[in-house]
């Protein structure tokens, strides 16, 4: 952006072309410079030096306008920078905000996909267990063979409804809905800390606003559960710590994930479509998305997103 106190430099440079006119003005006055000047030149008439000045006059002239023409041409020149730049901006603006609805008709997919799953699927599955029970108790001992059969069926329902739930808590997960975005964070870990006793999770949650709203969560959580995601797989940690907390001086929601992992080389995964993904969601609510990591430093990702008329409160949840 320039200032309007930009202006004040060329007006002082063309107040010290004028003062300097002037006193050269009177120094040519004073010290008879052009008479001089003319009586030195005949001396030397044979090289017509007498015609220099009129040359060196034109030369001036000629500089000064070529000094003009550049002087348009830069004119020209940071228009139409000017321009790009608010054509570019305005880009920004439109790509975020594409970005963003892509992300909303991805979430509102992905939640009618787990509804279905669940209530389709799921109310089939129950069907099909209920009457491999009924084939199992009615075959107990007289006929082993469909026994066997019907115990085999039961198992594999419900590893696949096992399956169907995974499924179903990733594309759209119950607790966000039900609990809330602190909730659903508490609710992934403690699936984490069951999973990898190992390993020691630890969630930190400060004094947040109310007022979150859904694409807020939805976009802190699975940045959170990616984040997570690629923690557990690559990272190789002891410890992972996940931090959610507000900022009421600049109303921004920050989510921070370390590990003290063995860390990575940032340059070789700037370009994971896991981190594209995450800074996709965060920039296009307008936040903003930091990773650092080094190889045997472990891993820290900053997620901060600003949030409109917040009013914090004490509460969790």
């Amino acid at each position: 952006m320039f200032s309007l106190t930009a202006t004040a430099k060329p007006a002082s440079d063309l107040g010290l072309i004028v003062l300097l006119s002037i006193a050269t003005f009177l120094i040519g006055v004073e010290i008879e410079f052009s008479e001089t000047l003319v009586a030195t030149a005949q001396q030397f008439e044979s090289l017509q030096l007498d015609e220099l000045p009129l040359a060196l006059l034109t030369l001036s002239l000629g500089l000064a306008w070529f000094a003009w023409r550049r002087w348009r041409e830069m004119l020209r020149e940071l228009e139409q920078r000017l321009n790009f730049e608010s054509a570019l901006k305005l880009k920004q603006l439109e790509l975020r905000d594409l970005s963003r609805r892509v992300t909303e008709a991805q979430e509102a997919e992905r939640r009618l996909l787990a509804h279905e799953l669940h209530d389709e699927l799921g109310q089939t599955l129950n069907a099909i267990k209920i009457e491999a029970v009924g084939i199992r108790n009615v075959s107990s001992g007289a006929q082993p063979a469909l026994h066997r059969a019907a115990l085999n069926v039961i198992q594999l329902t419900d590893r696949v409804y096992g399956v169907v739930r995974d499924m179903t808590s990733r594309l759209r997960p119950v607790a966000l809905d039900e609990l809330g975005l602190v909730g659903a964070l508490e609710h992934d870990l403690m699936g984490w800390r069951q999973r990898l006793p190992a390993m020691r999770f630890t969630l930190r949650i400060g004094e947040l606003p109310q007022d979150i709203d859904e694409p807020m969560a939805i976009a802190l959580y699975r940045v959170a559960q990616e984040g997570l995601t690629n923690v557990v797989r690559h990272a190789q940690a002891s410890h992972v710590t996940l931090e959610l907390d507000f900022d009421p001086a600049s109303a921004v929601l920050r989510l921070t994930l370390q590990d003290d992992g063995r860390g990575v080389d940032l340059k070789a995964i700037q370009r994971g479509l896991g981190l594209v993904g995450m800074r996709e969601r965060i920039e296009a609510l307008g936040g903003t998305f930091r990773i650092e990591t080094q190889p045997a430093q472990g891993f820290r990702l900053d997620a901060r997103v600003p949030l409109v008329g917040a009013d914090p409160c004490g509460e969790r949840g």
